[in-house]
C-alpha cells in the first residue's frame, strides 16, 4: 500500500506535536484542506492538513509599501520577482498512520517533525483505507479534494450515538437527509421515522427502490391520551386563559370517565356537548377523578361566556383540523425497513410540538418496554441454562409476563421491536431554546438514554443557535454545511467537543453540498462533497418554489391572451379579456 505520492514541500521554522509549517515545491497545486504527510522523529509517518496558504514574494517584502515603490522594484527586478515566490502551508497535525492490512488507524502522535524533512501528498491508497466502509458502513460522498475517496459514515456510531446535520436554507441539508436514509433502508434494511413540518419528504423516492420502502404517514393524534393541558395547547387556549384551562380540564375529566370506549373526533364533539350543556343549564356538573365523585358549580354570567371562548376554540378546531384526530395508533402506522415521513405540513407549529410530544414518547417508552423485557428474559434464560435458579411457577409467570409484553409492543407495530432512528427537520421548532414543553422534554431523553433503548435521533435545523443546548450537544456526529450566521457558528462551536476554530473557519466558505463532518462516526473530520441525491435517481419534495419563473409563465401566458384579444378584436368578435 502507497503511502506518498508527489513531494509538494520542505519542513521548516517552528514545529511541535500538533502543528509544522512547510515551504512548497514551486510545481506543487497545493490547495487548502489538503492532505500531506511527512515523518517525525522517530521516523514515523504522521498525517495531517493543509490549514493555511501563505504567498510570500522575498523580493517585494522588504518593507516597501507604496505602489511606486512596488513599480520600481518590478522593473529593476524583472524575471527575477517569479523566482523569488515562496508559498508556505500551516499543517494540523491529525495523527500516526498505523497499517493493519487493508485498514488503517491513524493514532495520536506524540513527537514533532524536523526541520529538513520532506513533505508529500498522501496518497488515494491510504485515505481510501482510512474511510475504509467496513461493515454497517453507508456512503454519504466523497472526500472535497480527492473525488476518487470515498467517505463512509459508521451507522452504529450515527444512529446510537446520535447526530446533527446543521446549515443555512438552501445549503443542501434535505439532500444530505435524504442520501443518509436512502443508504440506511436500501443498504442496512433500516428502520427510520421522519418528522416532516415543511413537506420536505413527501416525494420522497429511494433511487433504487422508489416508492417501495418509503411510508408518507399524515399526522394524526388520539385525543383521548391527552391530558386536559395538551388539548389546551391543541385547540390553542393560551397560556394565561387559567380559567378556561380549569373549567377544559374539569370538562375533559367528566367526558372521558362517562365514555371509557370513545375516542377520536366523536369525543371532542362530546366534550363541545358537555360544555354547551353547562352553558344552558349555567351550571357545571363535572367529576373529580381524584376524589371520585361528581361535584357541581353555579355559572355566573361572566364563567358562561368564558365557556363559550372554550367552544368557540373547539369548533374552530374541528372544522379547521378535524381530520387530525384518529381513533387509531399512529405508531401502529410505523413500518419496519422503511423510510416512514410522518407529515405535519398541514399543523400550526403548537399542534406540531403536541403531536410530536405524543408520538415520541409512545415510540420511546415502547423500545424502553421491549428492551427491558427482552434483556430480563435473556437473563432468566440464561440463569436457567446454566442452573443458576430454580424454575418455579413464580419464575414461569414472570417468562410469560416478559413474553407478552413483548409480543404486544411486536402486535402494534413490528417496527418497535428493534431499533429505529427517528429524524427532526426543523429541529428548532420542537426543542427551542428555553422553551419547556414536551417535545423538548422527551427530544432530551431521548438524547440521553436513547442509545441504551435502540433509539436513534438526528436532528436537522438551519438555526443551530436556536437549537436546546442539551439536545445538540448529545450528538456525537455533526455533518455541518454552510453556516455563515457568526451567532450559528460560535453556538456549534460550543456545543461541538470534536469541532475545532479552525475547521469552523471551513464551514462558511463551503458550496452547495459541500460539508465538513466530525465526529464518532467517522474515522478523522473531513471536508467532504455529499452525494447529489437526485443524480443518484431519488427524489424528495422540498424544492424552492421558483419564483421568477412563475413571473415569466405568467408573462408568457399573459402575452397569449393579448395575441387571441388581438385576433377576435380583428375578427369584431367580443372576447372577455
Amino acid at each position: 500500500m502507497n503511502i506518498i505520492e508527489d513531494v509538494v514541500g520542505i519542513v521548516k521554522g517552528e514545529a511541535t506535536v500538533t502543528n509544522f509549517k512547510f515551504s512548497a515545491h514551486p510545481d506543487a497545486e497545493l490547495r487548502f484542506g489538503e492532505f500531506v504527510v511527512a515523518q517525525n522523529r522517530e521516523d514515523e509517518w504522521v498525517i495531517g492538513n493543509i490549514r493555511k496558504l501563505e504567498n510570500i514574494n522575498w523580493l517585494l517584502s522588504g518593507g516597501k509599501s507604496t505602489y511606486y515603490a512596488l513599480q520600481i522594484d518590478l522593473e529593476q527586478y524583472g524575471d527575477s520577482i517569479e523566482s523569488n515566490e515562496e508559498i508556505i502551508a500551516t499543517v494540523r497535525i491529525l495523527g500516526k498512520i498505523k497499517i493493519n492490512g487493508e485498514r488503517v488507524e491513524v493514532l495520536p502522535n506524540r513527537v514533532p517533525i524536523p526541520n529538513g524533512r520532506k513533505v508529500y501528498r498522501l496518497s488515494d491508497d491510504i485515505l481510501k483505507a482510512i474511510f475504509n466502509p467496513g461493515i454497517g458502513y453507508i456512503e454519504i460522498g466523497n472526500l472535497l479534494l480527492r473525488e476518487s475517496v470515498p467517505i463512509y459514515l459508521n451507522a452504529d456510531e450515527l444512529v446510537s450515538r446520535h447526530f446533527a446535520v446543521l446549515a443555512v436554507t438552501g445549503a443542501g441539508k434535505s439532500n444530505t437527509v435524504s442520501v443518509m436514509i436512502s443508504q440506511i433502508v436500501e443498504k442496512l434494511r433500516g428502520t427510520v421515522v421522519v418528522l416532516d413540518p415543511h413537506g420536505d419528504y413527501i416525494k420522497l423516492r429511494l433511487p433504487n427502490t422508489g416508492k417501495e420502502y418509503v411510508k408518507i404517514i399524515e399526522a394524526k393524534i388520539k385525543p383521548e391520551e391527552m391530558d386536559s393541558e395538551e388539548l389546551a395547547d391543541l385547540i390553542e387556549i393560551a397560556k394565561n386563559a387559567t380559567i378556561q384551562r380549569e373549567f377544559l380540564a374539569k370538562a375533559w375529566e367528566t367526558v372521558k370517565h362517562e365514555n371509557p370506549n370513545v375516542g377520536g373526533r366523536e369525543i371532542i364533539e362530546k366534550l363541545m356537548e358537555k360544555i354547551n350543556d353547562w352553558i344552558r343549564n349555567k351550571i357545571a356538573e363535572y367529576w373529580d377523578e381524584g376524589k371520585k365523585n361528581y361535584f357541581t358549580e353555579e355559572l355566573k354570567a361572566e364563567r358562561v361566556e368564558t365557556l363559550r371562548g372554550v367552544v368557540l376554540r373547539i369548533r374552530r378546531f374541528l372544522r379547521n383540523y378535524g381530520s387530525l384526530l384518529t381513533s387509531e395508533d399512529l405508531i401502529s402506522q410505523i413500518e419496519p425497513g422503511k423510510a416512514n415521513v410522518i407529515d405535519l405540513g398541514h399543523l400550526d407549529e403548537s399542534q406540531m410540538k403536541v403531536v410530536v410530544g405524543k408520538l415520541l414518547y409512545a415510540i420511546f417508552e415502547a423500545r424502553v418496554d421491549y428492551e427491558k423485557a427482552r434483556k430480563k428474559l435473556e437473563r432468566i434464560k440464561e440463569e436457567l441454562r446454566e442452573s443458576r435458579v430454580v424454575r418455579t411457577s413464580k419464575l414461569e409467570n414472570e417468562i410469560k409476563e416478559l413474553e407478552k409484553t413483548m409480543k404486544d409492543i411486536k402486535s402494534k407495530s413490528k417496527a418497535l421491536a428493534e431499533p429505529i432512528l427517528l429524524i427532526v427537520e426543523e429541529a428548532h421548532i420542537f426543542a427551542p431554546q428555553g422553551e419547556n414543553n414536551d417535545a423538548v422534554r422527551i427530544l432530551s431523553r431521548i438524547a440521553r438514554e436513547g442509545r441504551k433503548f435502540g433509539v436513534g435521533l438526528g436532528i436537522v435545523s438551519q438555526r443551530p443557535n436556536k437549537l436546546n443546548e442539551d439536545v445538540l450537544s448529545q450528538t456525537n456526529t455533526k455533518i455541518i454545511l454552510r453556516i455563515v450566521n457568526p451567532k450559528d457558528q460560535d453556538y456549534v462551536l460550543k456545543a461541538s467537543e470534536q469541532l475545532s476554530s479552525d475547521l469552523l473557519s471551513d464551514i462558511a466558505s463551503l458550496g452547495k453540498g459541500e460539508a465538513v463532518i466530525v465526529g464518532q462516526a467517522i474515522s478523522l473530520p473531513a471536508l467532504v462533497k455529499i452525494h447529489n441525491f437526485k443524480s443518484m435517481g431519488g427524489d424528495y419534495g422540498g424544492e424552492d418554489i421558483g419564483v421568477v419563473s412563475r413571473w415569466l409563465n405568467r408573462e408568457v401566458e399573459e402575452k397569449k391572451e393579448k395575441e387571441i384579444q388581438k385576433i377576435y378584436e380583428d375578427e369584431g368578435i367580443s372576447y372577455d379579456f
